[in-house]
């Protein structure tokens, strides 16, 4: 058993109001590292649903479907005085997994000087730790910048406001207080993957543009572009980067058209996580609703 005192907060939507079998393997595995479990989903739980989750979950809180997963992680982390633990996590019902055991990543992360961290980062609209898996530790959980953030947390409309002013601005608010943020996983792309995704993204006028400004200094490769390596790098994440998930947009539908034909045959490789969780839930959001 654990020694950390951690409460953990899983967010859920899903459009046929259930709670799939893929998602509750992930509640089991986040139980065992927990000492206290939220749910909180704005989907219309059947009474069976709700009992379900009271099995493993201390607290099952369905609200009205507004505001996307910061209002609900704001409602789960008012359901409970979460100052008195040593760290609160975050996560929400976007990815499969865990592929590797969940106690592997807190003993990774034990050691690493940071006061919050997460599976990954990401560049768009500011660097910021993405909130799939976002873990604070005392330090920021017993914070008033922190207190305040969540109070302040109302609903918004639009996703790409919600994504500045609350995912990206969460990180940016932590660290402009000098609260340190880390990632689980050191894997970077190399400046030849990075090339080959701005070549493969950008169209021939765009890519003059941008090589001219690159031969001229005036831009680094590094910053070419948005980057999404969930996606565009998801099998180095599972198989060096020891990323114990995988994005289910990525699989449903491949945004950034990568090659994903042989994720079962890669997931088979590093884990026993059942692929039959992921084809099951794939085959039921592809029937239109």
């Amino acid at each position: 058993m654990h020694n950390t005192k951690r409460a953990v907060v899983l967010v859920h939507y899903d459009r046929d109001d259930m709670v799939d079998a893929y998602l509750y393997t992930y509640i089991k595995a986040l139980q065992a590292v927990s000492s206290h479990l939220v749910f909180v989903s704005t989907a219309k739980l059947s009474h069976t649903d709700i009992k379900t989750l009271q099995i493993d979950c201390d607290e099952v809180i369905v609200r009205d479907n507004v505001g996307y997963d910061f209002m609900s992680y704001k409602a789960g982390l008012e359901s409970f005085d979460y100052t008195v633990y040593d760290e609160v996590l975050l996560c929400n019902d976007s990815v499969y997994g865990p592929l590797y055991p969940m106690q592997n990543l807190f003993d990774t992360m034990q050691n690493i000087q940071c006061d919050f961290w997460g599976v990954t980062d990401n560049m768009d609209m500011g660097y910021h730790i993405q909130s799939y898996f976002l873990l604070f530790k005392k330090s920021v959980v017993s914070s008033s910048i922190f207190k305040r953030f969540w109070e302040n947390v109302k609903v918004l409309d639009k996703k790409d406001d919600i994504i500045a002013q609350y995912e990206v601005g969460l990180s940016q608010l932590l660290m402009q207080h000098q609260f340190i943020p880390a990632v689980s996983t050191q894997f970077q792309p190399t400046r030849l993957q990075k090339l080959s995704i701005f070549l493969r993204k950008f169209t021939p006028k765009k890519i003059v543009r941008k090589v001219s400004s690159l031969l001229t200094g005036k831009a680094k490769i590094v910053r070419i572009g948005k980057i999404n390596t969930t996606h565009y790098f998801w099998k180095e994440l599972l198989l060096s980067g020891k990323v114990p998930f995988i994005k289910i947009e990525l699989l449903r539908d491949n945004p950034m058209d990568v090659k994903i034909e042989d994720y079962q045959h890669i997931i088979q490789k590093v884990s026993n996580y059942d692929t039959n969780l992921i084809k099951n839930h794939l085959q039921r959001m592809r029937k239109k609703p």
